[in-house]
């Protein structure tokens, strides 16, 4: 619920945002704005107008702006305290292990920090995990045989088809299943690993799995730890 919340309030954000580079590219400020709009009324004859809609329109704008100033304020305390909360939330997940949306398997020093993983929602036989090289280059096959229903990872122990310990860096994977009438399909991709950190980077709330970050939103499911 709070990210769905959130996600309204960036939307809202943006839109302001959207309000402010229009009247950037303009080449007028909101502040300057104001100050024209202020000066305007200011030396208008009120008792010579014979029609006070231009006047009307002017406090409609003026109003609008107050509104739309006070709704971004607004709209950055609410999202700022969201942002806090979801970081609290996350630090205690520190020394658990997650399942997280995602298709890359993260390298550092010979160790695989974001294990390949994957979502079942029927049986499948003959399962297979294929890790590619950041160049697209397969360097291991790993054969897992008949699986059950559920969320599966994968120990990659970080080797290649020799033995070789791979390079460190961002590495992609395949998964490929079985049906039982022996139709091909593929699940979905998740990666797996223990959170180790959480960062708080502007309203972005990030956990780390070793070296590699995963925004909180993208946790679908904590276990205990690995």
């Amino acid at each position: 619920m709070a990210n769905e919340i959130s996600d309204v309030l960036n939307s809202l954000a943006n839109q302001q945002d959207n309000q402010r580079a229009v009247l950037k590219n303009q080449g007028i400020s909101k502040d300057d704005f104001l100050k024209l709009l202020f000066t305007q009324l200011k030396y208008q004859d009120f008792e010579a107008s014979v029609d006070y809609k231009d006047l009307l329109s002017q406090l409609s704008i003026l109003a609008q702006i107050e509104q739309a100033m006070n709704m971004r304020q607004a709209i950055d305390s609410l999202s700022a305290s969201i942002a806090r909360t979801n970081f609290l939330s996350a630090s205690s997940l520190i020394g658990k292990s997650a399942y997280v949306d995602g298709d890359r398997a993260y390298v550092s020093n010979g160790k695989v920090y974001s294990l390949p993983a994957f979502q079942l929602d029927i049986p499948a036989r003959d399962v297979k995990v294929r890790i590619l090289s950041p160049g697209g280059v397969p360097v291991k096959t790993i054969e897992l045989g008949n699986l059950t229903v559920g969320k599966h990872y994968v120990s990659w122990d970080g080797k290649d088809e020799s033995g070789n310990i791979v390079q460190d860096g961002s590495y992609t994977f395949e998964v490929i299943a079985h049906d039982s009438e022996g139709g091909e399909f593929k699940p979905q991709k998740l990666v797996f690993g223990n959170i180790e950190s959480v960062r708080l980077e502007g309203r972005d709330v990030l956990i780390g799995l070793g070296d590699s970050f995963f925004e909180f939103e993208r946790v679908v499911e904590v276990k205990g730890s690995q």
